[in-house]
């Protein structure tokens, strides 16, 4: 009898395992992330503020689409260092420019805020954060050469966020004209209509290969 209930538990046990096994079977197609936002945020910063600077670094500074840009397959130039980070709002990046600045760096690529339109935080707002970003580089890094990229346009349902983004866009441009510095749009190659052509990007905002390689063939007669 003794042996009988530990065969019986033995098999019970093992039904449950296959059990768990199918349900993981079930869903082995999703990929699911679980993180806190600060402490990532804080690593990857860590990261990039742990390599050496250089006077002759030419600084992409961004949010999600700079970080996933393959900038030194791209240009092949390993003075080219990727400061982009996911998420980043005109107020992030505000609150890490000593980290960039403090290199003066030859050169920054700029490109930042449409985290701050995606999350309702007014153009006015974005557009002064954008100009406190600029007077600070100016200041803090007078040697530095400045270009700033115009925000990509997306398919996202949200209709009112595309005439947001070319609002945002023609400030920066204004601003640009105004202080003599170097605008690049990229919005205008990205747009299919007024939305973001979808044949350049993955999920209606970030860019896929095709994408990227436009990107960079905008970027290739700036980049020095």
């Amino acid at each position: 009898m003794k042996y009988l209930f530990l065969l019986l538990l033995l098999f019970s046990c093992g039904a449950k395992k296959d059990e768990r096994h199918t349900e993981i079977k079930k869903n082995d197609s999703l990929v699911t992330y679980t993180f806190n936002k600060k402490v990532l945020d804080k690593a990857k910063l860590d990261l990039q503020n742990s390599f050496k600077k250089s006077k002759k670094d030419i600084i992409f500074l961004g949010d999600s689409k700079t970080e996933g840009f393959p900038l030194q397959e791209t240009f092949n130039n390993l003075n080219i260092k990727n400061r982009g980070i996911a998420g980043n709002t005109t107020s992030d990046v505000l609150s890490r420019l000593k980290f960039v600045t403090d290199g003066k760096p030859k050169e920054i690529f700029l490109e930042i805020g449409v985290n701050d339109i995606s999350q309702d935080i007014p153009v006015v707002k974005t557009f002064e954060n954008f100009k406190n970003i600029c007077e600070r580089i100016k200041k803090e890094t007078p040697t530095t050469k400045l270009y700033i990229q115009s925000v990509l346009p997306t398919t996202l349902e949200n209709k009112l966020l595309n005439p947001k983004i070319q609002q945002y866009n023609d400030l920066l441009n204004s601003y640009c004209k105004n202080n003599k510095l170097t605008f690049i749009d990229l919005n205008s190659h990205f747009l299919s209509g007024s939305e973001m052509n979808k044949k350049y990007t993955i999920d209606g905002i970030h860019l896929n290969a095709a994408g990227y390689l436009l990107w960079g063939e905008l970027l290739k007669k700036h980049v020095l």
